[in-house]
């Protein structure tokens, strides 16, 4: 059976592995990741490739002759370059050209490299084997430190124009609102609905005050009853919920898959999410959204990226 390489890059590590084409990873294994050095990344993504097809060789594993690359954005899928803010090594780094040629030299043939944001590799996922399987419109959302997004339609990754199509964060939720910190943008999603934007809201109305605290302790005490907590958790998701709802209207989405760190957090963030949801969407094929927790564990982004590289062998 014939494998994809995958690679999933992101802040704090990169991984590769095989992505088979019914989504079963194989070989997989990672690195932290260099968050100053060209160099040192550039050594990091030729020893995983290396790695990885050095050990299917030894296995008689088949490979295809591309690779599935997701990563941290922006992403210039014309460049083939990513410009990641917590990612300065990765800032200009020509990864596509980089991996393709990695993989190049220890298959002995020429190898192509594709490129998606780890948000629309998360989406891909789960519509490909996870919580939103077989969907024929949906949107991944990743809600964490930030908000990542990536849609697929009909089955196939929507790119855009430079490769960054679902890029939830910056979705407007409240006119000239909230400044987001480190970006200049006023009253997106990400600056009400991420893990640190709650916590900030809830310390400005005195929860915890001088404690070293963060979205899991707010989460646990929202579970807890607390009641500052479980307003902002409240506010915060019912932006989110706005920011889906923008989404569907324009999209006439089936399915909307929750995953991250602060989602994880269950229905202490899920439920609070549906009904803010179910307030805001007046409209039949809007309400039926199905707004689900990711099934798929963190190798999703794996999983995702191998689907991006069977999707550009037509598969």
């Amino acid at each position: 059976m014939t494998n994809v390489l995958a690679l999933d890059i992101g802040g704090t590590k990169i991984a590769a592995g095989l992505v088979g084409d019914d989504g079963t990873v194989r070989l997989d294994r990672e690195v932290p990741t260099d968050q100053t050095s060209p160099d040192a990344v550039a050594a990091a993504l030729e020893g995983l490739v290396g790695g990885v097809l050095t050990a299917a060789r030894e296995q008689d594993l088949e490979v295809a002759d591309v690779v599935g690359v997701g990563s941290a954005g922006p992403v210039d899928a014309g460049r083939g370059t990513v410009d990641p803010v917590n990612i300065v090594s990765l800032r200009g780094f020509p990864l596509v050209e980089h991996v393709a040629r990695a993989a190049s030299r220890v298959l002995g043939r020429e190898v192509t490299a594709a490129l998606a944001q780890d948000g629309q590799c998360f989406a891909a996922a789960e519509q490909w084997i996870g919580a939103a399987r077989g969907s024929r419109s949906m949107m991944g959302v990743v809600v964490s430190t930030g908000i990542g997004g990536g849609i697929v339609l009909e089955g196939r990754i929507l790119a855009g124009k430079s490769g960054n199509a679902g890029f939830l964060s910056h979705v407007g939720v409240v006119l000239d609102g909230e400044l987001l910190p480190g970006s200049g943008a006023l009253g997106v999603v990400e600056a009400y609905a991420s893990g640190p934007a709650m916590v900030r809201a809830a310390l400005a109305q005195g929860w915890r005050h001088g404690e070293r605290v963060d979205a899991r302790v707010l989460t646990a005490d929202a579970r807890a009853g607390d009641p500052v907590a479980t307003a902002v958790i409240a506010a915060g998701t019912r932006a989110l919920a706005s920011a889906f709802l923008s989404t569907a209207a324009l999209l006439d989405l089936e399915d909307v898959v929750v995953g991250g760190g602060v989602a994880s957090a269950g229905d202490v963030l899920l439920d609070p999410l549906r009904r803010a949801y179910a307030e805001l969407a007046v409209y039949p094929h809007l309400a039926d959204v199905r707004i689900s927790a990711s099934q798929l564990p963190r190798g999703s982004g794996l999983v995702g990226a191998g689907r991006l590289g069977w999707q550009r062998l037509g598969a």
